[in-house]
């Protein structure tokens, strides 16, 4: 693989934590941020945050069991070095056309409106660019988050005036 410069952290989100070792070959628990669990399975690297500092580590393998996300980084070897980690932040790269993208971070406080129920879901807290696509992190009256991934087939409208998205919710988005 080409060596890539470590990105700045304005330009990474972050997608989890390690939570806590799991085994003892340095196998260790993530629980996710801002990315589905399946998605994150599909990395090849990561960035862990030490000491303020965006670090690379390899993904060896990911794997989903019982609904958690184990994860096997080529560097930790041990359950004594999985230990050092616990806690840690993980962050992967914003796409790179995400300032380039027209749904911006303007949108931060707009309602999002179900186009089939034309009942509003929630407000709008962060818009985040993955390298595949762009989802929306609402929060709901509830005060739950669901994040709603913006597809221009799923885009129906915008109001300006009435700070509003309607949009066609996918099926089971808004279930937990």
């Amino acid at each position: 693989m080409a060596y890539k410069e470590i990105p700045d952290i304005k330009k990474c989100i972050e997608i989890g934590t390690i939570s806590r070792p799991h085994g003892k070959d340095g196998e260790v628990l993530v629980s996710t941020k801002n990315v589905d669990i399946v998605e994150f399975t599909e990395y090849e690297y990561v960035y862990l945050c030490r000491q303020e500092r965006l670090v690379p580590f390899f993904i060896e393998s990911a794997s989903i069991k019982s609904n958690s996300l184990f994860v096997k980084f080529e560097d930790i070897k041990y359950i004594e070095k999985a230990e050092i980690y616990c806690g840690t932040k993980i962050y992967g790269e914003l796409s790179e056309d995400a300032e380039e993208d027209p749904i911006d971070t303007n949108l931060v406080g707009f309602s999002v409106i179900d186009s089939n129920t034309h009942e509003t879901i929630g407000t709008i807290q962060e818009v985040i660019s993955y390298s595949m696509n762009t989802v929306f992190d609402v929060k709901q009256a509830n005060n739950n988050s669901v994040l709603i991934p913006f597809a221009e087939a799923l885009f129906k409208g915008i109001d300006e005036d009435a700070k509003t998205i309607t949009m066609e919710i996918p099926d089971g988005i808004l279930e937990a």
